[in-house]
């Protein structure tokens, strides 16, 4: 513990008790002997605790050997400057006490004192000149340590003067519970439920984050990793309870979070809704109906009305975990990509691409097999369907050379096939017979989640030969630490930051662009050959970028067609030049271009206008110009 302002620092304890909302304070009796000012006066926490039978977390009392911090702030100081205490330790007793072998007495000149506490306790506390810091929730919260200490509490009390009283202070949750409840549907019993001892796991999350007690928000969200829920199923009227899980505050991506349940062998989905909100403090239940005969689950998500708040009601149905994929319930829309999991791994992947082979050109939807290494096996590729073609041309192969970038097309003579099977070793099947050894799977849109700061912005994929970019262009305000990015309104020689157009497209100055600091992990600016590559497979047509609606250059000028089959989503934002914008928005489109270095801008950028069905190149101009920028997956 660490004190400031000639603090004097004396052995003593402090008593801290508290309960997260509401709390009434007992009374301390005086010592003898009259206090002269107020440097003689000791800091002191007492709270009724409203003391209910279960865990701290589920009923909101602490436990014995539970730890607390507790920062000072003297007058209008903040977090980042200098504390008056910092970090100062508190640990429950068995006697319901909250004790600290360090006592810190106010400050003698009678200035107001501003409180933060925070539990569980971390020896790191918060570096000074900062104010945030790493909090997470545990993966394995059926270990009821791990649970409790998944738990993240802040309480904040302000203008405290020197008072022989003591301090009352309130935590309040910062993170998100989710209940989790099996009910039997028609012809199940919920005992023959209890007795195959369901298990559960949630996936989707991230488990770690930074918190600010100054701005009170989470931000750098990292390690996404499959959860454990809490407790011991129970019957209570009528429905299996008990199981609970603790998780960060975050947006959920629809389709992409889930919670596996295992049954009596069996492997069931359900997909979290979209409008599913983890806020700070609140809590919901997620009801799952549970009928092994039809082998489907449905689901609701409700609010719950507690010590944790929560009101709001929400549904949504969950998915099967089939042992087929059925690609005429795959939409593509957020993503031209999907992955195809079975618990948890990825063992195929489904692609919605255009197919360029000397005898024809089509969109196809096409499954591929993975390597041992877990990468996609690209030379071994089933052609499920050809899109647009009719007759018995689909369950062809495909098979990429990823050196030269080519296409090896084998032809198919099968009908129209929905169903794509995964056997355990590995191959992709359009059909099976009893003798197969089927896994059961799930897809799901493969996308790119860019976190920044307390952001999180989903990107979908698309496959355009060998190459994997990213169907829209990067929207990004921060840089990759959270840090702020400069908007500015016009480019000038040594500009840097950002410019948005009033269709809220995105442009980026040069030093922005060669920062290092701007780009999702894994993810490049292209160089002129990864454009080459992407322009010799689609032989130099434009209009299979090009998407949205383009205008004419000139009022007597024809547009070139627009077609986007190979789903790269190449929309007309324009660019800037100087404070210019809209003069070529509709009509233009332009992205930033390294050189063969990767080090540098080129002096070339690629350009797509309307008046033509070529892939150009423009003037880099990179002190008087702001382009949008593409990802390309290296």
């Amino acid at each position: 513990m660490k004190t400031c302002h000639s603090l004097f620092v004396g052995v003593g304890s402090f008593i801290l008790c508290c309960t997260m909302f509401t709390a009434c304070v007992n009374h301390i009796s005086e010592e003898e002997g009259e206090i002269v000012n107020n440097g003689d006066i000791p800091l002191k926490f007492v709270a009724d605790i409203h003391e209910i039978m279960n865990t701290r977390v589920v009923n909101n009392s602490f436990g014995e050997g539970d730890e607390v911090g507790l920062f000072a702030l003297a007058g209008t100081t903040t977090m980042q400057e200098e504390r008056y205490a910092d970090n100062l330790y508190f640990v429950r007793s068995s006697t319901g006490e909250f004790v600290s072998d360090e006592s810190v007495y106010y400050p003698d000149d009678g200035v107001a004192l501003n409180l933060i506490s925070y539990y569980p306790y971390q020896n790191s506390g918060v570096a000074m000149g900062e104010s945030f810091m790493q909090v997470t929730v545990a993966t394995t919260q059926d270990n009821p340590d791990d649970y409790s200490h998944s738990d993240f509490l802040v309480a904040l009390k302000g203008d405290v003067f020197a008072s022989k009283d003591a301090v009352a202070l309130s935590y309040n949750h910062q993170f998100f519970r989710m209940k989790i409840i099996l009910v039997p549907g028609e012809g199940e019993s919920v005992e023959e439920m209890l007795s195959v001892k369901p298990t559960l796991s949630v996936s989707g999350f991230y488990t770690k984050a930074v918190y600010d007690f100054q701005q009170q928000i989470f931000s750098a969200y990292s390690e996404e990793e499959d959860i454990t829920p809490a407790g011991e199923w129970e019957i209570r009227d009528g429905r299996l309870v008990g199981k609970e899980l603790i998780l960060i505050p975050q947006e959920a991506s629809e389709g992409y979070q889930y919670i596996m349940l295992k049954a009596a062998g069996k492997s069931y989905i359900s997909l979290l809704p979209p409008t599913l909100q983890l806020k700070s403090g609140k809590q919901r239940e997620l009801e799952i109906v549970f009928v092994s005969a039809e082998d489907v689950l449905m689901s609701k998500v409700n609010g719950e009305i507690g010590d944790w708040d929560g009101t709001e009601v929400d549904h949504t149905e969950s998915g099967i975990l089939h042992e087929y994929i059925d690609v005429s319930k795959l939409t593509f829309e957020k993503s031209n990509v999907y992955k195809v999991t079975h618990l948890g791994k990825q063992v195929a992947e489904i692609c919605k691409e255009y197919l360029v082979t000397p005898d024809f050109s089509s969109q196809a939807i096409v499954a591929y097999s993975m390597k041992e290494d877990g990468s996609v096996n690209l030379s071994q590729g089933t052609v499920v369907q050809l899109l647009g073609k009719l007759g018995k041309v689909n369950g062809g192969s495909v098979s990429w050379n990823v050196e030269d970038h080519s296409l090896e097309y084998s032809g198919g003579a099968l009908p129209v096939r929905n169903k794509v099977y995964v056997l355990a070793d590995g191959t992709i099947s359009l059909s099976v017979t009893l003798a197969d050894d089927v896994l059961p799977v799930l897809a799901q849109e493969d996308i790119v989640r860019d976190v920044r700061g307390g952001i999180i912005h989903n990107y979908p994929l698309v496959k355009i030969g060998t190459q994997y970019w990213m169907r829209d262009n990067l929207e990004a305000s921060l840089y990759t630490d959270g840090e702020m990015l400069s908007r500015v309104d016009a480019v000038t020689a040594n500009t840097v930051g950002y410019l948005q157009s009033a269709a809220e497209y995105y442009f980026y100055t040069a030093n922005i662009a060669l920062s290092g600091k701007i780009l999702p992990a894994h993810w490049s600016i292209p160089n002129w050959e990864d454009w080459n590559i992407l322009k010799e497979y689609l032989k130099g047509d434009a209009s299979l970028l090009k998407s949205g609606t383009w205008l004419p250059l000139k009022s007597e000028e024809l547009i070139q067609p627009v077609t986007n089959l190979s789903g790269f989503n190449g929309m007309p934002v324009g660019m800037y030049v100087g404070a210019f914008q809209a003069d070529y928005e509709k009509k233009h489109l332009a992205y930033w271009t390294l050189d063969n270095t990767n080090t540098a801008i080129d002096t070339k950028v690629f350009y797509l206008k309307s008046n033509t069905n070529i892939i150009e190149e423009s003037n880099a101009g990179v002190d008087t110009k702001a382009f949008a920028i593409r990802c390309i997956r290296k």
